[in-house]
């Protein structure tokens, strides 16, 4: 977008350039006319991070250099290019044909939440005739991704097919991305993506967006964090002090470290908060068990524990549970697997933060279709946050408890 002096043209369209100052952007605004109805919009901001679907856009005078100006930051738009699909030569949207299509989604671990992402796959596949499948390895291994990406990738029809996979890195997963590009293979993300929000990155390394449906983490952080200091607060009363203990099960994954960040500063945020170290607890849940209950022994004073993945609120209820710490301790999380379900049903687990797997494994075959079969461009998809707790822990488990059995019949019923 562009602008000079005056920012109306012949058509009435107004034109304004990003990143112009406040005062800049009043003087286009008042030869417009416009300058009462959108003054307050110069001055909005808010708290963004990087992996966002959108990126704060600074004022004319800090991109300068200039500190001498106001800060004020102009909000910004999801950009999505419109960048033709491999199919566009072909698309006769007056005579539309349903070729069947392969996506495949490749992915840094298949453990059991995934089983959410897969069975929105299959869905979504089902729904639009195309083939797919989900592949990864069974412990966290970007390493063992990308060379599953290659693979893959090496395989799919060029201009025909297509591909999802969670982003982890920039240095491994760059190549193989821009591979599947220059073969006219289409790509989008799911779970997680270190370039969501980083349009110019992504527009500068790959010549369009990599569209990424999932949580924004460092946000979910602070939700659940400030969820578990409300609940431990009710629980242990405002004159005992909070001591809580954050935990990983992946310290190098970008999503559980950014959630890591959020959990903290909203801890920090508080004034009657020690906030220890975040634990390693590892992917290996009876090592996640002990090293919680190891924690413990040496800090019996934590209160709050707090995990960004499903492991530490299941090493977090067992500590409860063998310890009888039911009315002194609250155990929180991320993830609906089953333990932490039944953790939430005898009050051993506080709650726990949905990320909804099935939209991150349908959203990407839809929009996917549309892309390749109609020229919609893909776009950013937020998952959102839910809070399972004992007020809607039936129906969590109803659903989310019975995505094995969902797959199972998508197996048996769907011939995709």
């Amino acid at each position: 977008m562009t602008a000079g002096n005056n920012p109306s043209d012949e058509d009435g369209v107004i034109s304004i350039e990003l990143g112009v100052s406040r005062r800049q952007l009043m003087k286009q605004l008042s030869a417009a006319g416009l300058v009462g109805g959108l003054s307050g919009l110069a001055g909005c901001s808010g708290l963004r991070s990087s992996d966002q679907e959108t990126t704060t856009t600074t004022t004319q005078s800090q991109s300068n250099g200039d500190t001498g100006g106001n800060s004020d930051e102009l909000p910004s738009a999801l950009r999505v290019p419109l960048t033709p699909p491999p199919t566009a030569d072909s698309m006769d949207l007056s005579n539309p044909t349903q070729e069947q299509r392969e996506m495949v989604f490749v992915t840094h671990v298949v453990d059991e939440f995934m089983t959410g992402i897969i069975v929105g796959m299959n869905d979504g596949l089902n729904h639009v005739g195309w083939k797919g499948e989900f592949i990864g390895p069974a412990s966290h291994d970007p390493a063992q991704q990308v060379e599953t990406l290659n693979t893959t990738i090496s395989r799919l029809r060029n201009g025909r097919d297509a591909i999802a996979t969670s982003v982890l890195n920039r240095d491994q997963y760059t190549r193989p991305i821009q591979n599947a590009l220059d073969n006219d293979i289409p790509v989008a993300s799911f779970n997680t993506n270190v370039y969501a929000g980083e349009f110019n990155e992504m527009m500068d390394r790959f010549g369009t967006v990599i569209p990424y449906v999932g949580q924004k983490f460092v946000e979910a952080g602070v939700a659940v964090g400030l969820t578990g200091y409300e609940r431990v607060k009710e629980k242990v009363g405002d004159d005992t002090d909070i001591v809580a203990l954050p935990t990983t099960s992946a310290p190098d994954h970008p999503a559980l470290s950014a959630r890591a960040e959020g959990i903290r500063m909203a801890l920090e945020a508080q004034g009657d908060v020690t906030v220890l170290d975040t634990l390693n607890v590892s992917g290996d849940q009876a090592q996640a068990i002990n090293r919680v209950d190891t924690k413990y022994k040496s800090n019996p004073e934590i209160n709050l524990i707090l995990g960004t993945a499903l492991q530490g609120a299941i090493a977090g209820r067992r500590l409860v549970e063998n310890n009888g710490l039911e009315d002194e301790m609250v155990v929180g999380g991320f993830d609906l697997p089953g333990p932490t379900l039944e953790g939430i049903k005898n009050g051993s687990v506080e709650f726990t933060a949905g990320q909804d797997p099935y939209s991150q494994g349908n959203m990407p075959v839809q929009m996917m279709w549309q892309y390749m079969d109609r020229g919609i461009p893909m776009k950013d998809f937020n998952t959102g946050i839910s809070v399972i707790d004992q007020s809607n822990i039936d129906f969590a488990t109803r659903r989310s408890g019975s995505w094995g059995a969902l797959q199972s019949w998508q197996d048996k019923n769907y011939s995709v």
